[in-house]
């Protein structure tokens, strides 16, 4: 994935020690706080760097100093996963050290992590006021623009980024990929309800559309009342044509339906949809899944987990398929693997056993922690917990515990 908020990462940048007298002690708090810098001790060094302006508060070297800390510990929240904290880092480099395109970028890159759609676009617009055609603003700012439903305008951002960077071959194909849905949407019809918006391929019926809101707005409520999260801007979903769906997804036959976080999009093949299809509730729901898990733990959730909670309330919040009481060599692959093999979508069979493998694993987790444990679990991730802090917490025991226990119950 290319140019997403979550993969932006400041250039590193160089802290100016002030040219004063090396007894005092402004200069030895900055000279430990380069050191600190340098070591990536981000809180350490910004800590040294607000002594050393205290000191001297009328040094402009050392407020830069001071400004180009946060931005630094900025940066390294955004790429551990902590956006909140990563915007207030921001937002204190702006204050100390006036107006720099880096910190409006950086400030704009959390805010598409959190989903804050117009206070990226404030931020970046102002990285460009600032720096105008640098190629990295340019690609947030089409994230800004395909993240509030604008393809064809986040398009014209990541063009002209690609004039600047043209052996980007990932920016060149996410570029593709958006194209490619952008012209089949284009000739869709739109129509929407409270919490979503459904684009949908003219020849499906207007019954079909208004069922498919309905059926959305309830797992809204399920899965919303069960894991503690009701997202607050409109969801898009698109119901493709099967030939469509296979034109720009790239997906085998035999997928129902994908959440792709890269667009924020539920794509769904209509596949001969009628009111009352048989299934179609569950498909939904699942997917709908995949987006409060990804909201929840800004995409810091291993697939394994996701998909197995996604199976979780497609069932209505069961296990009732008896995924958990299939043969053993179904979940041959421990757990560290499942993500590996579910990424297969071309290998029915592969995909199958893993994902059988992860309802059983994550029905085993809801049955010793509850699903609002498991809620708060995703919640923690999306603060920047690490994956076994939050793992731990939530199931009072570690993760290789867990497997062991996981794998006795099998047999």
């Amino acid at each position: 994935m290319v140019g997403r908020a979550g993969a932006f990462a400041l250039a590193a940048l160089l802290l100016l020690a002030p040219r004063v007298p090396a007894a005092d002690s402004a200069a030895v708090h900055t000279q430990r706080g380069l050191s600190l810098s340098a070591g990536g001790l981000h809180r350490e060094a910004l800590a040294e760097f607000e002594r050393a302006l205290a000191l001297d508060p009328t040094n402009p070297v050392l407020r830069r100093n001071l400004a180009r800390a946060h931005a630094n510990l900025g940066a390294h929240l955004l790429k551990s996963g902590a956006p909140a904290e990563a915007k207030a880092a921001f937002r204190a480099a702006l204050e100390a050290g006036g107006e720099e395109p880096t910190f409006y970028a950086g400030l704009g890159a959390a805010a598409l992590q959190q989903r804050e759609t117009a206070e990226a676009f404030w931020a970046l617009d102002a990285a460009l006021r600032l720096a105008p055609g640098q190629p990295e603003i340019l690609v947030l700012m089409g994230e800004a623009y395909d993240q509030a439903g604008d393809t064809a305008r986040a398009l014209e951002f990541w063009g002209e980024a690609l004039k600047q960077r043209p052996e980007d071959s990932r920016l060149r194909e996410r570029m593709e990929r958006a194209a490619r849905a952008v012209r089949v949407e284009e000739r869709y019809e739109a129509r929407e309800s409270h919490h979503f918006r459904l684009r949908a391929e003219g020849a499906t019926a207007p019954g079909v559309q208004d069922e498919v809101l309905a059926l959305l707005e309830q797992a809204y409520q399920n899965v919303g009342f069960a894991l503690g999260h009701y997202p607050s801007d409109q969801v898009p979903v698109v119901l493709h044509s099967d030939r469509d769906f296979a034109e720009v997804t790239g997906l085998p036959h035999w997928v129902g339906g994908i959440y792709n976080p890269a667009d924020g999009r539920i794509r769904i093949p209509s596949r001969g949809l009628g009111r009352g299809t048989a299934g179609l509730g569950e498909v939904l729901a699942h997917e709908y899944t995949h987006v409060v898990v990804a909201r929840l733990s800004r995409g810091r959730a291993p697939r394994w987990l996701n998909e197995g909670l996604a199976l979780y309330f497609q069932r209505g919040g069961g296990t009732g398929d008896g995924a958990s009481r299939r043969p053993m060599t179904e979940f041959r692959l421990p757990l560290g693997a499942l993500d590996g093999a579910l990424a297969q979508k071309q290998d029915y069979h592969i995909a199958g056993a893993a994902y059988a493998g992860s309802a059983s694993a994550t029905a085993f987790l809801l049955e010793r922690a509850g699903v609002q444990e498991v809620g708060r679990l995703l919640r923690r991730l999306g603060e920047g917990v690490p994956w076994e802090r939050a793992f731990e917490e939530a199931a009072r025991m570690d993760l290789a515990a867990f497997e062991r226990e996981w794998q006795e119950r099998l047999r």
